[in-house]
Protein backbone atom coordinates (compact mmCIF):
# COMPACT_ATOMS: atom_id res chain seq x y z
CA UNK A 1 0.00 0.00 0.00
CA UNK A 2 1.08 3.43 -0.68
CA UNK A 3 2.26 6.20 2.39
CA UNK A 4 -0.18 8.79 1.86
CA UNK A 5 0.83 12.23 2.65
CA UNK A 6 -1.49 15.24 3.65
CA UNK A 7 -0.23 18.85 3.21
CA UNK A 8 -2.92 21.62 4.65
CA UNK A 9 -3.04 24.82 3.23
CA UNK A 10 -6.41 27.25 2.94
CA UNK A 11 -8.00 27.78 -0.36
CA UNK A 12 -7.26 31.47 -0.45
CA UNK A 13 -3.66 30.29 -1.91
CA UNK A 14 -4.94 26.94 -4.50
CA UNK A 15 -4.45 29.54 -7.36
CA UNK A 16 -1.18 30.53 -6.72
CA UNK A 17 -0.32 27.16 -6.23
CA UNK A 18 -1.54 26.00 -9.33
CA UNK A 19 -0.87 28.86 -11.55
CA UNK A 20 3.12 28.03 -10.38
CA UNK A 21 2.76 24.56 -11.34
CA UNK A 22 4.21 23.56 -8.20
CA UNK A 23 3.94 23.99 -4.17
CA UNK A 24 7.16 25.49 -2.78
CA UNK A 25 8.68 25.29 0.26
CA UNK A 26 8.68 28.41 2.79
CA UNK A 27 11.87 29.61 1.63
CA UNK A 28 11.30 29.37 -1.97
CA UNK A 29 7.58 31.07 -1.07
CA UNK A 30 9.36 34.10 0.33
CA UNK A 31 12.12 34.59 -2.68
CA UNK A 32 9.21 34.55 -5.10
CA UNK A 33 7.00 37.36 -3.16
CA UNK A 34 4.13 35.26 -3.82
CA UNK A 35 0.95 36.42 -2.25
CA UNK A 36 0.39 33.18 0.15
CA UNK A 37 -1.72 32.80 3.19
CA UNK A 38 0.38 31.33 6.02
CA UNK A 39 -1.73 29.14 8.71
CA UNK A 40 1.63 28.23 10.97
CA UNK A 41 2.60 29.56 14.51
CA UNK A 42 4.68 32.63 13.96
CA UNK A 43 6.81 31.05 16.98
CA UNK A 44 7.58 27.95 15.26
CA UNK A 45 8.58 29.42 11.90
CA UNK A 46 10.97 31.03 13.37
CA UNK A 47 12.43 27.63 14.87
CA UNK A 48 12.23 25.97 11.31
CA UNK A 49 14.17 28.54 9.63
CA UNK A 50 17.23 27.74 11.62
CA UNK A 51 16.43 23.83 12.43
CA UNK A 52 19.09 21.79 10.22
CA UNK A 53 17.83 19.01 8.35
CA UNK A 54 20.50 16.27 9.59
CA UNK A 55 20.24 14.15 6.47
CA UNK A 56 19.44 14.12 3.00
CA UNK A 57 19.38 17.28 0.90
CA UNK A 58 20.30 18.80 4.15
CA UNK A 59 19.92 22.72 4.64
CA UNK A 60 16.94 24.12 6.68
CA UNK A 61 13.17 23.15 7.55
CA UNK A 62 11.92 25.83 5.73
CA UNK A 63 13.91 24.56 2.56
CA UNK A 64 11.34 21.83 2.64
CA UNK A 65 7.31 21.39 1.71
CA UNK A 66 5.76 19.92 4.67
CA UNK A 67 3.29 16.98 4.88
CA UNK A 68 2.34 15.18 7.64
CA UNK A 69 1.34 11.25 7.54
CA UNK A 70 -2.58 11.73 8.02
CA UNK A 71 -5.14 13.79 8.03
CA UNK A 72 -6.91 15.71 11.37
CA UNK A 73 -3.60 16.59 12.82
CA UNK A 74 -2.88 18.82 15.86
CA UNK A 75 -1.64 21.88 13.81
CA UNK A 76 -5.65 21.98 12.39
CA UNK A 77 -6.91 21.08 16.03
CA UNK A 78 -5.46 24.83 16.35
CA UNK A 79 -7.09 26.83 13.40
CA UNK A 80 -10.21 24.61 14.37
CA UNK A 81 -10.24 26.69 17.99
CA UNK A 82 -9.23 29.60 16.55
CA UNK A 83 -5.60 29.27 18.15
CA UNK A 84 -3.50 30.90 14.96
CA UNK A 85 -2.58 34.59 14.89
CA UNK A 86 -3.43 35.99 11.98
CA UNK A 87 -5.80 33.74 10.58
CA UNK A 88 -9.26 33.41 11.12
CA UNK A 89 -10.68 31.65 7.85
CA UNK A 90 -11.68 28.52 10.12
CA UNK A 91 -10.96 24.69 8.99
CA UNK A 92 -13.53 24.92 7.02
CA UNK A 93 -11.45 26.53 4.14
CA UNK A 94 -8.39 24.38 4.32
CA UNK A 95 -7.56 21.82 1.87
CA UNK A 96 -5.52 18.56 2.01
CA UNK A 97 -3.29 18.37 -0.87
CA UNK A 98 -2.86 14.44 -1.18
CA UNK A 99 0.28 12.90 -2.80
CA UNK A 100 2.18 9.67 -1.65
CA UNK A 101 5.70 9.01 -0.70
CA UNK A 102 6.44 6.70 -3.02
CA UNK A 103 5.79 9.70 -5.86
CA UNK A 104 7.80 11.84 -4.55
CA UNK A 105 10.84 9.39 -4.15
CA UNK A 106 9.90 8.27 -8.10
CA UNK A 107 10.15 11.75 -9.49
CA UNK A 108 13.58 11.97 -7.84
CA UNK A 109 12.41 14.89 -5.38
CA UNK A 110 14.90 15.34 -2.65
CA UNK A 111 13.04 14.10 1.20
CA UNK A 112 13.67 13.75 4.54
CA UNK A 113 11.19 12.32 6.89
CA UNK A 114 10.40 12.22 10.89
CA UNK A 115 9.76 10.55 13.52
CA UNK A 116 8.31 13.59 15.26
CA UNK A 117 7.29 17.25 15.25
CA UNK A 118 10.40 18.30 13.59
CA UNK A 119 11.86 21.46 15.66
CA UNK A 120 11.79 19.15 18.75
CA UNK A 121 15.29 18.30 19.90
CA UNK A 122 14.70 14.65 19.95
CA UNK A 123 13.49 13.86 16.51
CA UNK A 124 15.17 11.85 14.53
CA UNK A 125 15.43 12.55 11.15
CA UNK A 126 16.03 9.76 7.88
CA UNK A 127 16.39 9.67 4.05
CA UNK A 128 15.46 5.94 3.15
CA UNK A 129 11.81 5.31 2.07
CA UNK A 130 12.95 1.49 3.77
CA UNK A 131 12.89 2.98 7.11
CA UNK A 132 9.46 4.58 7.46
CA UNK A 133 7.23 1.37 8.66
CA UNK A 134 10.13 1.29 11.68
CA UNK A 135 9.95 5.16 12.15
CA UNK A 136 6.96 6.29 11.93
CA UNK A 137 4.14 5.57 14.63
CA UNK A 138 1.46 4.09 12.41
CA UNK A 139 -1.14 3.30 15.22
CA UNK A 140 -1.15 6.83 16.48
CA UNK A 141 -1.95 8.05 13.15
CA UNK A 142 -4.95 6.02 12.60
CA UNK A 143 -6.12 7.28 15.86
CA UNK A 144 -8.60 9.81 16.75
CA UNK A 145 -7.60 10.65 20.21
CA UNK A 146 -3.81 11.66 20.20
CA UNK A 147 -3.03 13.89 23.46
CA UNK A 148 -0.37 13.12 25.72
CA UNK A 149 -1.30 10.58 28.89
CA UNK A 150 0.49 10.09 31.91
CA UNK A 151 1.47 6.18 30.81
CA UNK A 152 2.40 8.18 27.43
CA UNK A 153 3.76 11.63 27.02
CA UNK A 154 5.32 11.98 23.68
CA UNK A 155 2.19 10.81 21.50
CA UNK A 156 1.45 14.39 20.26
CA UNK A 157 5.34 14.90 19.06
CA UNK A 158 4.66 11.22 16.87
CA UNK A 159 1.50 12.17 16.01
CA UNK A 160 3.05 15.56 14.55
CA UNK A 161 5.52 13.59 12.20
CA UNK A 162 6.66 15.43 8.64
CA UNK A 163 7.39 13.66 4.94
CA UNK A 164 9.83 16.98 4.07
CA UNK A 165 10.31 17.29 0.25
CA UNK A 166 13.18 19.21 -0.81
CA UNK A 167 12.48 22.63 -2.33
CA UNK A 168 9.15 21.96 -4.43
CA UNK A 169 6.45 19.10 -5.36
CA UNK A 170 5.45 19.66 -8.72
CA UNK A 171 1.66 19.81 -8.93
CA UNK A 172 1.43 16.43 -11.18
CA UNK A 173 2.30 14.98 -8.17
CA UNK A 174 -0.55 15.81 -5.60
CA UNK A 175 -3.39 12.81 -6.15
CA UNK A 176 -6.31 14.74 -4.77
CA UNK A 177 -8.15 17.65 -3.07
CA UNK A 178 -9.87 16.62 0.16
CA UNK A 179 -12.58 19.29 1.86
CA UNK A 180 -14.87 19.68 4.39
CA UNK A 181 -18.27 20.79 1.98
CA UNK A 182 -19.86 20.96 -0.85
CA UNK A 183 -19.63 24.88 -0.26
CA UNK A 184 -15.51 24.92 -0.50
CA UNK A 185 -15.60 21.83 -3.22
CA UNK A 186 -17.17 24.14 -5.66
CA UNK A 187 -15.34 26.97 -5.14
CA UNK A 188 -11.88 24.55 -5.76
CA UNK A 189 -13.25 23.15 -8.91
CA UNK A 190 -14.01 26.29 -10.14
CA UNK A 191 -10.06 27.33 -9.82
CA UNK A 192 -8.61 24.10 -10.98
CA UNK A 193 -11.06 24.96 -14.19
CA UNK A 194 -9.79 28.36 -14.55
CA UNK A 195 -6.51 26.76 -14.66
CA UNK A 196 -7.36 24.04 -17.43
CA UNK A 197 -7.63 21.28 -14.37
CA UNK A 198 -8.99 18.12 -14.78
CA UNK A 199 -8.71 17.30 -10.59
CA UNK A 200 -11.96 17.70 -8.42
CA UNK A 201 -12.28 18.25 -5.02
CA UNK A 202 -13.20 15.04 -2.55
CA UNK A 203 -15.70 15.64 -0.09
CA UNK A 204 -13.75 14.57 3.60
CA UNK A 205 -15.46 16.03 6.32
CA UNK A 206 -14.03 13.12 8.86
CA UNK A 207 -10.16 14.97 7.75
Amino acid sequence: MPVWLYHITPISNLSTIVQAGTLLAKNRLQASEADYTSIAYEHIQDRRYSKTVPCGPGGVLHDYVPFYFAPRSPMLGAIHIGNVTGYASGQQSILHLVTTAEGIAEASLGFVFSDGHAVMGYTSFYDDLNEIDTAIDWDIMQTKYWRDTNEDGDRKRRRQAEFLVHQEVPWPLIRGIGVMDEAIAAEVNQILRQFGQTMTARLRPQW
